[in-house]
């Protein structure tokens, strides 16, 4: 017999690696809970843990519940059950972080306990009508405190933990909707991480993070799209809400897993960078957020206002290079710095979202627009009841920020601003979980990164409009050609509806005078009206209505959840009354955001500026001290001003910008998206035509901008 002298060399190397293998893992998980525990000990602060412990077990009972719970309730937003946890929950804080009174405290210890009893022997089990709580919210705080409980002077008893742990696993599959969309996603992912570092299962732990690196990617679904836009169930715009979810959960699971062998690449956190600074971060102004990009949230009390929490967690895993950014945002939304502070002038327009913003140091200004290719604002959790209309090109003016913060409940829904809409008295409740499709393929927008223009041919509750808005420099032209409806009502085209602070000014000629009534009509050209840092022009007679007073609303008007109590709120409104049955009608206006006073306005501020053309085959606008054209082709055709002729084969947006003497950059977006191969454009002027075949971009990248510079000398 011939023995195999490499064979214990083999099983020393099994054996080796195999305890290398061990250690490593032992050692992820180590490294993971312990990061955990960190993080949930902060999420009180020191001085608030005292006084949040004081207060729950005034209510606590003897059998481990609280008398204010409703345990039976289903609810599906204000989930009375839920509460039981979070207090279990800061209760384990106290007990395990260090230097407060409660500390170790044996006394709270037995109450933790109790509670836990109380919970995991409840019978029925607490169940919700709202999917979200069980899986979610419920499974992430017994995770984090069970993880807290390692820490503890006295540890709970294993049987005890896993009844606890059962209530993790009560959540829905992450390989279908809803669990496997956007941010639903991230956040059952946190808490199988957490199951799984309790339990070390490194199976569980690996699937856990794997999911969640595979969802930090560009998306033609539900997370981060190809123009730093965020869509969560279906083609919906939802830059905060969902978007925010994710982030946190990004970033969290980011920290659990830095410097293991999990991490993320550096690739992936470029990603979740790019959309923090350039999608994120853009529709906030100060610390209030874009109220059309928070999804049904806008019917939620204080939803438009946030903190720096999220920006200070997220740019501990963002690179040094971006690191003064991040603080520039903290300062603005923290209050320590104005609005305006380190605000660069940017326009971007999301081709994937149909959504554009401008900003300028003194604003932001924002249009949201549903196409055929997205989704309106949805309602859910009888939430959002009265917003079937604030996709039709809502407008967003903010100069402070705050200009409708908690307005929703006072708003006239008929009259969002920035829409062309019936003045339906009384809109229908919208029923849960409605996602109604736009309808209208001519929608999109084109920027050159500095100012661009956006576009709706709306065709929608039997109401006609084409609308455009020219986003120049410090103004933004609206102009609407081809309104007709046939409907019962007035149409109208809202201009702005916000708070109401401090006097309207109104000049119809040329001194500006306070406007002493709480309504007034104005028809005559070259009308001015100013409020809260903000100038309104019309220079054509129009069928001007303005209305400044009190108008009283409920959030139960829009939640259905919410309380039917009456709010008293005064109310700045002005609008344009198209009328009955509107034939052809049209419309222009001029908004001029962050003016200090009166005394700014006259002449000289409109001067160069000039609507070429307003109808239904083409919209064009051109601001001579800018020089800066802009322009919609609703079909193919040319047009012509001033010795230049502009012609295109294709229906298109272009705008021109001459940066120097004859030189221009022309700018092309096709906002149906799908036109294939190309526009051809053809510009006469100095006595020369050039010709530009301009190649459409494709896949995800259909409907984004693409340039020709142009030596017409």
């Amino acid at each position: 017999m011939r023995f195999n002298h490499k064979l214990p060399l083999t099983i020393f190397l099994f054996f080796f690696t195999s305890f290398m293998t061990f250690a490593w893992q032992e050692s992820d998980f180590e490294i993971i809970k312990e990061r955990i525990f960190k993080d949930y000990q902060k999420s009180i602060p020191d001085s608030d843990i005292g006084k949040q412990v004081g207060e729950i077990l005034k209510g606590f009972q003897t059998d481990g519940s609280w008398n204010d719970i409703d345990y039976k309730d289903k609810s599906m937003t204000g989930w009375e059950p839920d509460k039981h946890i979070k207090r279990l929950g800061i209760m384990t804080i106290a007990y395990t972080k260090a230097g407060n009174k409660y500390e170790g405290d044996e006394e709270l210890f037995g109450k933790i306990l109790q509670a836990m009893r109380y919970w995991t022997n409840l019978n029925p089990e607490p169940t919700s009508d709202n999917w979200w709580w069980v899986s979610i919210s419920v499974p992430k705080e017994v995770g984090s405190l069970l993880i807290a409980m390692r820490y503890g002077d006295k540890q709970v008893p294993e049987e005890l933990e896993k009844e606890m742990l059962k209530w993790m696993n009560k959540t829905v599959s992450i390989t279908k909707s809803p669990g496997k969309d956007g941010s639903n996603l991230t956040d059952i992912a946190q808490h199988m991480i957490m199951q799984a570092v309790l339990t070390e299962d490194s199976e569980l732990l690996n699937r856990a993070v794997s999911v969640v690196s595979e969802s930090i990617q560009v998306t033609q679904g539900d997370g981060i799209q190809r123009d730093m836009s965020f869509h969560a169930h279906g083609p919906e715009l939802y830059m905060h809400g969902y978007g925010r979810e994710y982030l946190l959960g990004i970033r969290n699971v980011a920290v659990y897993i830095m410097g293991t062998s999990f991490s993320f690449t550096p690739e992936q956190i470029a990603l979740i960078s790019d959309f923090t600074r350039n999608g994120y971060l853009k529709s906030m102004r100060g610390k209030y957020i874009d109220y059309s990009v928070i999804g049904r949230g806008i019917a939620r009390n204080n939803a438009t206002r946030t903190n720096s929490g999220l920006i200070k967690l997220l740019r501990e895993i963002d690179i040094d290079e971006n690191q003064e950014e991040y603080q520039y945002a903290i300062a603005r939304i923290d209050g320590k710095e104005p609005p305006s502070y380190h605000v660069e002038p940017r326009n971007i327009h999301y081709w994937r979202s149909d959504y554009t913003i401008h900003q300028r140091p003194e604003f932001m200004v924002s249009v949201n627009i549903a196409s055929s290719r997205s989704i309106r604002t949805e309602s859910g959790n009888k939430e959002n009841l009265n917003g079937q209309w604030l996709t039709e090109g809502a407008m967003n003016i903010a100069v402070k920020g705050d200009e409708y913060f908690n307005i929703f409940p006072n708003w006239e829904w008929n009259k969002i601003p920035g829409t062309t809409t019936p003045e339906n008295k009384k809109l229908r409740k919208r029923t849960n979980w409605v996602a109604e499709p736009g309808n209208a393929n001519f929608v999109g927008g084109v920027s050159d990164g500095l100012n661009g223009l956006a576009v709706y041919k709306m065709d929608a509750y039997k109401t006609q409009a084409q609308k455009a808005w020219f986003f120049f420099g410090d103004k933004i032209i609206c102009i609407g050609a081809g309104i007709n409806a046939d409907r019962v009502e007035n149409i109208n085209t809202t201009v702005n509806q916000s708070r109401l602070r401090g006097p309207v000014l109104v000049s119809t000629t040329s001194d500006f005078k306070e406007m002493n009534s709480k309504f007034a009509k104005f028809d005559e050209p070259n009308t001015w009206i100013f409020h809260d840092q903000i100038a309104y022009y019309f220079p054509e007679g129009q069928k001007l209505e303005l209305s400044a007073q009190n108008q009283p609303g409920s959030w139960a008007e829009i939640n259905g959840n919410s309380s039917s109590k009456t709010i008293n709120k005064d109310v700045f409104k002005l609008w344009i009354n198209h009328g009955k049955n509107p034939d052809d009608s049209k419309y222009s206006y001029v908004v001029f955001p962050g003016i200090d006073s009166s005394d700014q306005l006259g002449d000289e501020l409109v001067s160069g500026l000039e609507i070429i053309q307003n109808d239904r085959k083409i919209q064009a606008v051109i601001d001579q001290n800018l020089k800066l054209f802009g322009a919609v082709f609703y079909e193919k055709g040319s047009l012509e001003w001033e010795g230049i002729s502009l012609s295109v084969n294709q229906p298109c947006l272009v705008q021109i910008q001459e940066y120097s003497p004859g030189k221009w950059q022309v700018n092309l977006a096709e906002p149906t998206q799908l036109l294939k191969g190309s526009i051809k454009v053809n510009i006469k002027a100095n006595g020369k035509s050039k010709n530009i075949n301009f190649s459409l971009p494709k896949g995800d990248l259909a409907g984004s901008t693409v340039n020709e510079l142009v030596d017409m000398n």
